[in-house]
């Protein structure tokens, strides 16, 4: 096997190693959560609502259950690349995913607004959390403890 090195990317920012982009769209009329499987796995994030009707929320899922997959999501990609390397007797770790953080997009193509409300162990920050309809805002998800997730804004646009 080949010696990398220590300055890999994946040893130091554990998100280098997951896909670019993850797209989720959906339809769903009413108030829904967002689960973990669509809100993290990616460095960017998208997630499309095409649902026509009045003003709904969407709710995160817990800080635990996107911290659980993003670590998923990180030890899956190692293994499959083969850059996961352990010493014998010592079970493999998966590499630290606290204070990293990646972009996560709301695109509304719906009639009405949507708004992002809090799971579990997920602070909202300061801004606005919620998507007009023929708009799209843009977070930045930072891991902020083993079971804490800050969801800032940072921008909107139209479609």
């Amino acid at each position: 096997m080949t010696t990398l090195g220590v300055f890999r990317d994946d040893f130091y920012n554990a998100m280098a190693v997951l896909a670019q982009n993850q797209y989720t769209t959906f339809a769903t009329a009413g108030s829904l959560t967002l689960t973990a499987a669509q809100l993290a796995g990616a460095q960017e994030v998208y997630i499309n609502s095409t649902a026509d009707g009045g003003a709904v929320t969407y709710t995160t899922d817990t800080a635990a259950n996107i911290i659980a997959r993003l670590q998923v999501a990180v030890l899956a990609q190692l293994q499959a690349s083969g850059n996961l390397q352990s010493n014998p007797g010592v079970a493999p770790g998966i590499p630290n995913i606290y204070n990293v953080s990646y972009f996560l997009s709301i695109i509304n193509n719906g009639a009405g607004t949507i708004t992002l409300a809090a799971g579990s162990g997920v602070t909202l920050g300061t801004g606005t959390n919620s998507v007009s309809a023929a708009t799209n805002r843009g977070y930045l998800v930072t891991i902020t403890g083993p079971n804490s997730v800050t969801i800032q804004t940072v921008g909107s646009g139209t479609n």
